[in-house]
């Protein structure tokens, strides 16, 4: 993989703001994240690959006229704490391009996708739409960073979007064509299929306690990283 210094400028036209920091979370699927990254187009973008599959230097990857850097982990991080961590290694972008590994854009609809993006505003692109989600700086500075007591996949967005509403956040959803091969990842595997429907369930529990002891026009409380919920909820082998 090459990796390449990037200085990006925070706009390459007049008014119109540039998507430079991208944070892709992935278990397996490589292929799926070749295409993804493939169909992002220059100028030069940094691009952080959370591999939690801890597989990609095993599979191989070409060169991107991209920064591309990737972090391995050697057990599943959950997508919640991965684009935490993203998040906080990319501090100083203006916002964070959350993308999915299996989706892609068809050409021509990132600059579309770009142009509905903002420093104070979530916009969504997609099907579901959170497999292609921009967060602008302005947003975690009133939300925060998403809730790790989901894990590993699910209600971790649609929390977060909640949270945002409540905080009076623009959500916006973009027209932009972007394809999406759904839950790939769940349906590589019968074993995360199995997994899935214990972890989701669990999820939608802790979802439905968390808004559930709030009252109207209020925001829970953002629970932490748990090692309990961790080893129970884990895919791992």
């Amino acid at each position: 993989m090459r990796r390449i210094g990037v200085q990006l400028s925070k706009r390459f036209m007049s008014g119109c703001l540039v998507i430079e920091s991208i944070i892709i979370p992935v278990l397996n699927g490589y292929d799926l994240l070749q295409r993804c990254v493939a169909s992002i187009p220059e100028p030069a973008r940094r691009i952080l690959i959370i591999d939690n599959g801890d597989e990609l230097a095993a599979n191989g990857f070409y060169d991107s006229p991209h920064d591309v850097r990737v972090v391995s982990s050697p057990t599943n991080l959950g997508v919640a704490t991965s684009w935490n961590l993203g998040i906080k290694m990319e501090a100083f972008a203006t916002g964070w391009l959350l993308l999915n590994h299996d989706a892609w854009f068809e050409p021509g609809a990132f600059y579309a996708f770009e142009n509905d993006c903002a420093e104070d505003r979530i916009t969504l692109a997609g099907s579901p739409p959170w497999c292609c989600a921009w967060i602008g700086r302005g947003v975690v500075s009133r939300v925060g960073l998403f809730c790790e007591a989901f894990h590993p996949a699910y209600m971790e967005d649609v929390d977060y979007q909640r949270r945002a509403d409540v905080r009076g956040v623009p959500v916006v959803l973009s027209g932009a064509v972007v394809h999406h091969d759904n839950s790939s990842t769940i349906r590589s595997s019968g074993k995360y299929q199995r997994m899935n429907d214990e972890s989701h369930a669990a999820n939608n529990r802790v979802y439905q306690e968390r808004w559930g002891s709030v009252g109207l026009g209020c925001v829970p409380s953002v629970l932490e990283w748990s090692l309990a919920t961790r080893l129970a909820q884990s895919w791992d082998s």
